[in-house]
């Protein structure tokens, strides 16, 4: 007979009468009871955070005697009192001087950080000192120039002199006669990258000859946008802007729309700031030099909407020039005759310097062109081979980038070239400062690349025990490497900044010392394939009366060394307004075997 089932009631005395046993469940809020103590804790902690929050001001205020201090500290760096305010998008302190544990952080004179606190304070704070300099006649009469176009009531100037000829002091002196003679109280100025030396230098070359009484605000392309107000227009009105590097702003970028919102290009020529374009190297083309747009403009008595396609402007004046992958180059005809490059060159030219003032002013150096040559180098047997395996792995695979039209996978095969290259002759530049260094000379050596070339190299000299200065990468105090080499303490530097630095024989330091006066010799050992970045990378050591012979380096019997004549050849005509840089990278497009690309596959930015 089959067991009976269970009845509900027989069921339930059976539950009754069993021992209760603890379940997983049932022992989990006792185990959460520590969680709900935390989190009343951290409730507390809350609470107590926003009671705090809600007694700081918003916005802090100075009393009598007091100063706000804008702070700029590094991310997550303690700032103790301290207070973060979101307006500003900075640290805040209030107080008659900052106490020492917030010295570090206080803003630097003609900063951005400094012109906020400025307008927040209504009142100048620190000004920069710096030991006295004497201009130089050149420097004079170039200032005198400047004003004179100014005078004019021309709405800007070009400047430019060789490099070393000191356009700096030229563009300080000018743009303070300009600005008193204008009643304007504020001055801008850009300037190229690093920051980290470019600002100082700029700084402290004001501070030299006297800064007027003006407002000064120095900054790089990239901090452009902080002049931008949320509607597109600018916050601040300058008299004077000097535009360092003035090429920087040739491309259709959102640092050129930026400088040119800045600078007020649309604005009537008679409402227009001063504008002065500083450098050595306009451009390759006509069409390249977009900052002197509004300029030209006025030149032809016409409005500045008129140039705001440049290249089509000139091309409507006569000029052979074509669109290429959306940029203006020369014509198919102007690129196989470079004599009608320099005519087209002369014609733009002469609008500026047959008006009435002069609108540019271009000088050759008195001490004469940098003294280059080539350095052939015998690669070993090993080395040799490396090479022409390297060499035959990017024809063939360049070859098929070519038929399948594939652009990106061309530009970084040109890139792995130029590294691989380049770490094969690594050891022949190391020993090759070496023996410079024993001769008695302190040694520049120009790269491009870091990891492939910057960081090797360093580490193959020190190695044989010769201090090096690194002015590349992310180097935190790129200021205090410069000076390392400058006062003779790293007798050799390793960089690849093409602009804005000075590292050459007896310059005045900001403190009233001067550089080492060891005769410079400097190396391209990734020579930059544009001569334009070639001739001002030059510029750093052959200046103000310093000569400093270069060698390009090649190894002998490979591309290398076709490459090197061809740029050795072009190098002395690679100024803007002179012409020849274009036809020097076609040659070389030729002999890299990438004339299917865009134009500047070889100058772009590795």
């Amino acid at each position: 007979m089959p067991p009976r089932k269970a009845t509900t009631a027989r069921k339930a005395a059976a539950k009754k009468a069993s021992p209760k046993k603890a379940s997983p469940r049932k022992s989990a809020p006792k185990k959460a009871a520590p969680k709900k103590s935390t989190a009343k804790k951290t409730a507390t902690k809350t609470v107590a955070k926003k009671r705090s929050r809600a007694a700081m001001p918003e916005v802090p205020t100075a009393g009598p005697g007091e100063r706000v201090w804008l702070l700029d500290v590094p991310f997550r760096t303690p700032a103790p009192g301290a207070q973060f305010v979101k307006k500003w998008k900075s640290y805040a302190w209030v107080g008659a001087d900052l106490p020492a544990e917030l010295a570090p952080f206080k803003a630097l004179p003609f900063s951005y950080q400094q012109w906020v606190e400025d307008d927040i304070n209504d009142s100048i704070g620190e000004r920069p000192v710096a030991a006295s300099k004497t201009p130089r006649p050149e420097q004079v009469s170039g200032a005198a120039a400047v004003v004179g176009a100014a005078r004019s009531g021309k709405r800007g100037f070009l400047l430019a002199d060789n490099a070393g000829l000191g356009k700096t002091l030229i563009a300080v002196m000018s743009a303070k006669t300009i600005a008193e003679e204008r009643g304007e109280t504020n001055i801008l100025v850009l300037v190229d990258r690093p920051a980290q030396i470019t600002i100082p230098h700029w700084r402290y070359s004001i501070a030299s000859v006297g800064d007027g009484g003006f407002r000064w605000l120095i900054m790089s392309p990239d901090q452009l946008k902080k002049l931008i107000a949320r509607n597109g227009r600018p916050k601040y009105t300058f008299g004077v802007v000097i535009a360092d590097e003035a090429q920087l702003y040739s491309n259709d970028t959102q640092r050129t729309a930026a400088f040119e919102k800045v600078a007020r290009f649309s604005n009537a020529h008679e409402q227009a700031p001063f504008v002065l374009s500083v450098t050595a190297t306009p451009g390759h083309t006509p069409a390249d030099q977009r900052y002197l747009a509004p300029l030209f403009a006025q030149l032809h008595s016409e409005p500045s909407e008129y140039w705001s396609d440049l290249g089509a402007r000139l091309v409507e004046s006569g000029l052979p020039l074509d669109k290429s992958y959306g940029k203006w180059t020369w014509s198919a005809e102007a690129k196989e005759s470079p004599a009608l490059q320099s005519q087209a060159l002369e014609t733009v030219r002469g609008w500026m310097s047959n008006s009435t003032p002069p609108l540019m002013i271009h000088r050759p150096t008195p001490w004469g062109p940098v003294p280059l040559d080539g350095m052939p180098i015998d690669l070993t047997h090993a080395q040799r081979a490396e090479y022409e395996t390297e060499w035959a792995e990017y024809a063939y695979e360049m070859g098929l980038a070519r038929k399948s039209r594939n652009i990106a996978r061309g530009r970084a095969l040109v890139l792995r070239y130029r590294q691989k290259a380049g770490m094969i002759r690594a050891e022949s530049t190391a020993q090759w400062a070496q023996a410079q260094v024993k001769a008695g000379k302190q040694v520049l050596v120009a790269v491009e690349f870091v990891s492939t070339a910057g960081d090797p190299l360093v580490e193959m000299i020190e190695d044989a025990g010769i201090s090096v200065a690194k002015l590349f990468g992310a180097v935190p105090d790129k200021e205090g490497q410069r000076l390392r080499f400058q006062r003779g303490d790293a007798p050799v530097i390793v960089f690849n900044v093409t602009t804005s630095i000075s590292l050459h024989a007896n310059e005045a330091l900001p403190d009233g010392t001067h550089a080492s006066s060891l005769p410079r010799t400097g190396i391209f050992h990734q020579p930059r394939y544009s001569g334009i970045a070639a001739e001002q990378t030059f510029g750093r050591s052959h200046r103000d009366y310093q000569t400093c012979p270069w060698v390009i380096p090649f190894g002998v019997g490979t591309k290398e060394e076709d490459v090197a004549t061809v740029m050795l050849r072009n190098l002395n005509s690679v100024t803007g307004l002179k012409g020849g840089d274009r036809s020097g990278l076609r040659s070389l497009s030729e002999l890299l075997g990438v004339e299917w690309l865009e134009p500047d596959v070889l100058t772009s930015d590795p």
